[in-house]
């Protein structure tokens, strides 16, 4: 049949912004919604599906630069039901039974038999939010009727899983929907103020024709309740020995090398995607190297990988090496304490401390008792410190340092 036209409708300001993409093997471009012109890209022929999607005419195999812009409010589809939306309406015969059966039946629910779409969207969106269901990246394997499966009996699953079974209830409701896969989320670079989507930020979603409106999004993996969706890293590969080693050390630095590197080959990228491959390399040669090639510029690479990663070594070292003002202070009095013949350990509270220099000191040593009382509430109170107060370390050492004398006599 033929496929209803978009008839993308755009209303409100555009937002215009710069993308550097990677090579993604595909001949698909991935914009923000919603893009009502093409982007002009050296080299590549673009044209929009009549689904929305930007398509090139060959897989795109290099880093490219380019300006677009998108519009957050938009509508799209046919307002009024063409032949071609009936397309959206077929379901493989024989497959997921129960599923057919549950939507047949809640068709005969009272006040939903003449029920449109959006209150059909909203019902299958209460059932999800209230039936039970968990959002996990770890489902396990589905069968044969994968639908039926995750709908009635274990209720878990990841994004598509939700998509496709809201897809197929409302088709069999009669309404025409279908799977929509992009990406969702990014997260921020805010040293250049730029924003990295990754493929990890892949997301599937639905769309459901209304009358009168068109194609209207809905996400049923949203509706899942927030108490049941089990937190998952980010699919990755185990880290290797360094970023293994330095997560050990400090599992925030990982984090921040990534973002320094990120920030640096962005910044080398938005430079170099200025010049073409042979001023590429005649930069190189401004540079100082005399012949440069794709060899050259592997060895600079590791030798630059290299650097970074011996620096984040030093620094994790250097991180875990330092003392924390805390820790220095307990230190000395600690070991100040030892010197007057209390027995003073790590382990040991300030209040704990003061108990024992009464006990063996009486009278004499009520101003030691004192200042450590006084650090147990600037330590552990309600209004701690966030940094030792030198004044009492030094007034610690003077308290220390009499008692001796005191008890020298």
């Amino acid at each position: 049949a033929q496929q209803p036209q978009a008839e993308l409708r755009t209303t409100g300001p555009a937002l215009r912004y710069e993308m550097t993409l990677e090579p993604l093997r595909l001949p698909t471009l991935p914009l923000l919604e919603t893009s009502p012109t093409a982007p002009q890209i050296e080299g590549y022929r673009v044209r929009r599906s009549q689904d929305l999607q930007w398509l090139v005419d060959r897989p795109l195999a290099e880093r490219l630069r380019f300006r677009a812009e998108a519009h957050l409010r938009f509508e799209h589809g046919p307002r009024e039901p063409l032949p071609g939306l009936q397309d959206y309406l077929a379901l493989p015969a024989g497959f997921n039974p129960r599923t057919l059966e549950w939507a047949a039946a809640l068709r005969r629910e009272p006040g939903l038999a003449e029920a449109g779409a959006r209150e059909l969207a909203q019902r299958l969106m209460r059932h999800i939010r209230e039936g039970g269901y968990t959002y996990t990246l770890a489902p396990g394997e589905y069968g044969r009727d994968a639908i039926d499966e995750f709908w009635l009996d274990r209720k878990e699953g990841f994004c598509e899983h939700f998509a496709a079974a809201f897809v197929v209830l409302m088709r069999a409701l009669g309404v025409p929907a279908r799977i929509v896969t992009g990406y969702q989320g990014a997260d921020p670079l805010p040293v250049d103020d730029y924003f990295v989507v990754r493929q990890s930020d892949a997301h599937a979603w639905a769309e459901y024709w209304q009358a009168g409106s068109g194609w209207v999004r809905a996400d049923p993996t949203a509706a899942v309740a927030p108490d049941r969706i089990q937190r998952s890293l980010r699919l990755a590969p185990p880290p290797g020995l360094v970023a293994g080693t330095i997560n050990a050390v400090s599992p925030q630095l990982m984090q921040r090398l990534r973002e320094a590197w990120e920030a640096i080959d962005n910044r080398w990228n938005q430079w170099v995607l200025n010049y073409s491959r042979g001023q590429q390399f005649d930069l190189l040669k401004d540079l100082g190297v005399e012949a440069p090639d794709w060899q050259t510029l592997a060895t600079l690479l590791v030798t630059a990988l290299s650097t970074l990663a011996l620096i984040g070594a030093a620094w994790a070292w250097w991180d875990s090496h330092r003392i924390d003002p805390w820790t220095r202070q307990r230190e000395a009095l600690l070991a100040a304490l030892r010197r007057i013949g209390i027995a003073a350990d790590a382990q040991d509270t300030p209040g704990t401390l003061a108990r024992r220099v009464r006990e063996r000191h009486g009278s004499a040593g009520e101003p030691l008792a004192a200042l450590l009382e006084t650090l147990q509430a600037q330590r552990y109170g309600r209004e701690a410190r966030r940094t030792p107060d030198p004044s009492l370390t030094r007034s610690f050492a003077a308290a220390t340092r009499s008692l001796a004398a005191t008890t020298s006599r």
